[in-house]
């Protein structure tokens, strides 16, 4: 085993080797050469020449677009100026045409959702570019999910203007078995709901006692003391049948005739047709053909109209007449709402039915017309929100014109095929009365044909770049 002192004299006698080593150059006494300065000068210019190079090259290859930008059907921004073109045509000779808006490309594409290949404006320049196409003043329209078409609202009060508003959910409470009385266009109105809830406006007498009568039995008081309301307002419910004798459908040469049924078992001897008598269960109309039984209100409107009630002790046994007087009316006496506001709403029908329009008050927040100066209105379309649906001509169409609404409260008539591009081609559009859509303003139509600025009895097909 080596000792402490062999193992430092080994340590001395390697130490000794390196040194000698280091100092006595190359073996056979030859000195190795130094490289160059120029040979390694030359190879770092030479990898900097390629790295440069390989970085141009990339950046180019990076940089412009993949050629399907150009395909036909394509729609392309541009990256610095945001500007929006569509390819109509392209191939070996694409054209590039621009269009002002979203909309325009989407129906010159024909699809309702469209992919953007967005491209730096140098590209852009590169390609021939054609006449401009699309509609100036398209409007930015919401998406399917968010229109609004059942709800609308429109309030008023006495001497003030009208408030339409479509929002989710108004603040607003439908009266049921509630009724206005109104003055509008030098008449007076009782707005009521008939018995299946849609509300009806119906023309009082022309007679003052007469109106009078029926205003004070209905709970309101002087007709004197009636609201004034816009015509505009007021002609959002339908009309129904005035409230005057002659709407009990009785002829006119029948009334004052005797009340002579066959097979009657009570006596009826003394009563003429046109004659109005109670009974312990309810009221009747003596008609020509039977006693015709009336509802609480028909009731009270004769009463009011033509002649007093009779009372009999006993009900009637004979076979009653089919009733003559109005469905629209109410079948209950409705309770006299002689709230600040009034209030419409719109519900319109499943497809192949008519628009409902029921009353409503105590509106809350922006659904309210404080402030509304008479004469005037305001419409408010909640942000993001819209609505597509069909103008009819009355309040019983069922067909009509399509119409989208946008946010800034505009209407927009729509072509063939346009709801399809557009993206609403799976969203039902109901039937709106126009007296509702009166209150928008009239924005361009929108049509395939305007969107190529052709005339709109243009074939449908043919090049728009050559348009």
């Amino acid at each position: 085993m080596a000792t402490k002192k062999d193992l430092v004299e080994a340590h001395a006698f390697s130490k000794r080797r390196l040194i000698t080593a280091f100092v006595s150059g190359a073996p056979g006494g030859r000195e190795v050469e130094p490289v160059r300065p120029g040979r390694v000068l030359i190879g770092g210019i030479a990898l900097s020449v390629l790295l440069l190079a390989g970085a141009a090259i990339a950046g180019f290859l990076i940089g412009r677009p993949n050629s399907a930008w150009l395909e036909q059907g394509s729609f392309v921004i541009s990256k610095e100026t945001g500007e929006r073109y569509v390819v109509l045509r392209g191939g070996d000779d694409p054209l590039l045409q621009r269009v002002p808006n979203y909309l325009s490309a989407q129906l010159l594409l024909g699809e309702p959702e469209l992919s953007a290949n967005r491209v730096s404006d140098k590209y852009i320049r590169e390609v021939a570019l054609g006449p401009d196409l699309g509609i100036d003043g398209a409007p930015t329209l919401p998406a399917a999910g968010d229109l609004i078409d059942d709800g609308w609202t429109a309030c008023t009060a006495a001497d003030t203007g009208i408030k339409l508003t479509i929002t989710e959910d108004p603040d607003i409470a439908e009266l049921r078995q509630s009724a206005y009385l109104v003055s509008s266009g030098g008449g007076l109105w009782l707005v009521a709901p008939s018995p299946g809830g849609s509300g009806y406006r119906l023309r009082l007498p022309a007679d003052p006692t007469d109106a009078g009568v029926i205003g004070d039995r209905l709970g309101f008081g002087a007709t004197s003391e009636a609201p004034v309301v816009p015509e505009e307002w007021l002609n959002l419910f339908p009309e129904g049948p005035s409230l005057e004798v002659a709407s009990f459908g009785i002829p006119a040469g029948d009334i004052g005739s005797p009340a002579d049924y066959p097979g009657a078992e009570t006596d009826l001897s003394r009563f003429q047709v046109g004659d109005l008598v109670r009974t312990p269960s309810r009221s009747y109309l003596l008609g020509p053909d039977g006693p015709i039984p009336l509802s609480e209100f028909a009731a009270v409107v004769y009463d009011s109209v033509g002649s007093s009630t009779q009372d009999l002790d006993e009900d009637l046994r004979v076979a009653p007449a089919d009733t003559t007087y109005p469905d629209e009316w109410p079948t209950d006496t409705p309770v006299a709402d002689q709230g600040v506001d009034m209030c419409a709403v719109l519900h319109p029908g499943d497809e192949g039915e008519a628009a409902e329009v029921r009353l409503a008050g105590t509106p809350r927040g922006e659904v309210a017309a404080t402030g509304i100066k008479p004469q005037s209105h305001e419409v408010d379309v909640a942000p993001s929100g819209g609505a597509y649906v069909r103008s009819g001509a009355d309040e019983a169409a069922t067909e009509g014109t399509p119409y989208v609404i946008d946010t800034k409260a505009q209407k927009y008539q729509l072509g063939p095929d346009v709801a399809v591009y557009i993206g609403y081609g799976d969203s039902a559009a109901p039937v709106v009365p126009n007296t509702w859509l009166e209150f928008f303003e009239e924005g361009t139509a929108l049509s395939v044909n305007a969107a190529r600025r052709v005339p709109e009895d243009a074939p449908a097909t043919g090049d728009a770049a050559a348009s």
